[in-house]
């Protein structure tokens, strides 16, 4: 993935791309720029990876340093976007890379407190931004390491540990103490790709896991004679989703066609709503309006007169 790769540091021609590869992913000795981090890191929340690398190497091209985006206008960047969803994403990235340029000199800080004050940026991209672009030994719970040490520690899938009054603190406490001294980065990076490869969602694959003999469980599950990942075929063990409306009739779905249209230019504001009735059906004046009022309220959207933009 193009945002772990390393800024090399030492000679290692003569080496094969292999090697490099894999040396850029393990090493200490060369640096991860924390611009790419960030970007990645706003790409890929609730975004799938093979939706992001297009965009991502794409938004990098464009640009290249967080100084280049803070000159960046608005509507250039809502425009790069498209495509990634969750609109307001774009928008913090923006202001952050102001803030980052205007307060840090275009150097990111490196303390999770500096860096939770940052727009948009909250406890898990911090302590991503330590652990990936500073190699720093801090836990960084990602969907993937929350599944792999609440089956792990505590013998429950993620969204159970509340149920069973055990408390997201405690998961953090876990995860933290398990880091190994100076290996932050490819620790997390590993557990990462541990829980997308191995430790799935649905379909985990117990029996090629080495954690399979410490895995409480995993351990649970034997004693029905069943691996984990047996027990949960015959188990109710997944959330079950409780959203009735279709997302084609949703707000955020009316949000984001309205954004999509006002990429291509300026419209007035009837014909905006004329567009998005006609294509998607939205015939309510007063939550059209309501949607209207609350993009502007997100900064996402611009109100001059008559006419509606992203400037």
């Amino acid at each position: 993935m193009p945002w772990r790769a390393k800024l090399q540091t030492a000679d290692i021609s003569g080496i094969t791309v292999r090697e490099q590869h894999l040396a850029s992913y393990f090493t200490n000795a060369w640096n991860r720029d924390p611009y790419k981090v960030v970007i990645s890191e706003f790409m890929l929340q609730q975004t799938q990876v093979d939706r992001v690398l297009q965009k991502f190497e794409a938004f990098i091209r464009t640009w290249p340093t967080v100084n280049d985006l803070a000159h960046a206008s608005r509507k250039d960047v809502m425009v790069a976007w498209q495509g990634l969803g969750y609109n307001r994403r774009a928008r913090f990235l923006h202001e952050m890379a102001k803030v980052i340029v205007e307060k840090y000199n275009g150097t990111f800080p490196t303390q999770e407190k500096e860096l939770l004050v940052l727009p948009g940026i909250g406890k898990y991209t911090a302590r991503a931004i330590q652990a990936f672009a500073y190699g720093k030994d801090v836990g960084v719970l990602d969907t993937n390491i929350q599944r792999i040490f609440s089956r792990t520690f505590f013998g429950l899938e993620f969204f159970d540990l509340k149920k069973n009054k055990i408390s997201l603190k405690a998961l953090e406490e876990c995860v933290d103490q398990s880091v190994p001294k100076g290996k932050g980065d490819p620790w997390n990076q590993a557990l990462m790709d541990f829980g997308a490869l191995v430790c799935t969602a649905k379909s985990p694959k117990c029996e090629h896991c080495p954690f399979q003999t410490l895995c409480a469980a995993n351990m649970h599950a034997k004693k029905q004679q069943k691996t984990y990942a047996e027990l949960l075929k015959t188990q109710s063990v997944q959330p079950v989703c409780t959203q009735r409306t279709p997302f084609k009739n949703t707000d955020r779905f009316f949000r984001g066609r309205i954004v999509d249209a006002l990429r291509e230019s300026p419209l007035h504001m009837q014909s905006l709503r004329d567009h998005i009735e006609h294509n998607y059906g939205l015939t309510d004046k007063k939550r059209f309006g309501e949607i209207i009022e609350q993009l502007m309220i997100d900064k996402l959207i611009t109100i001059r007169g008559s006419m509606v933009s992203l400037d």
